[in-house]
């Protein structure tokens, strides 16, 4: 029975995650996805949103990923290199005919979370180029900035135009976040599975005796 147990045991390592796979967070209890366009393949972030709802991980269903604290900012920026990735959040806008501009909303997550924490570039969010014949809805979209900063910048729905000094911005990808429908077990420690395979190998040395 013993060594059923520690058999089971060892053979669990086999089941833990590729690389490939999305990454948990202990702190928040979810799991994160970064997914990258390539010249082929490429989404503006409505349709990054509706690709991100469909897909599903550890019984969770996906969506564009919600940053509400400085602990998952710092681990969506660090763990997945989200450098110019779209996020979850938005802003809703309606053209004031009487102003002549686009009259903007409060932001807000795809999740309805409280939009509270914030991580803004100095002096975004801006709506570059706001009311101007681009398109109706611009820079109403959440990003991450594409220099190492680990900040935020509003970006249009396709994110790709012309920024200053002809440099392009364009989106890179977007994080995809689960939240899974049960938690995950806490990993054993490296030094639990040297122990339990040198227990195992001690009591099968000592069978192959008797």
């Amino acid at each position: 029975m013993l060594i059923k147990l520690l058999t089971a045991l060892l053979l669990t390592t086999t089941s833990l995650p590729s690389l490939a796979s999305p990454i948990f967070n202990a702190a928040t209890g979810h799991y994160y996805e970064l997914h990258t366009f390539t010249d082929d393949w490429r989404l503006d972030w409505n349709e990054a949103k509706v690709f991100a709802e469909t897909l599903t991980y550890e019984g969770g269903n996906g969506y564009l990923a919600t940053v509400t604290s400085q602990e998952e900012d710092d681990f969506l920026w660090n763990a997945l290199g989200a450098q110019g990735s779209f996020l979850g959040g938005f802003d809703t806008s309606s053209y004031d005919s009487n102003l002549g501009k686009w009259q903007h909303q409060a932001w807000q997550w795809v999740t309805g979370e409280a939009f509270t924490y914030t991580n803004w570039i100095p002096g975004e969010p801006n709506h570059w180029q706001d009311g101007s014949s681009l398109t109706p809805d611009n820079e109403d979209y959440l990003m991450y900035w594409w220099q190492a900063s680990g900040s935020w910048n509003d970006t249009n729905v396709d994110s790709s135009y012309l920024s200053d000094q002809g440099i392009t911005y364009t989106a890179r990808g977007f994080v995809v976040e689960y939240t899974p429908a049960f938690t995950p077990a806490v990993p054993l420690p490296h030094s639990v599975w040297l122990f339990a395979s040198g227990l195992l190998l001690m009591i099968q040395r000592r069978r192959n005796r008797s």
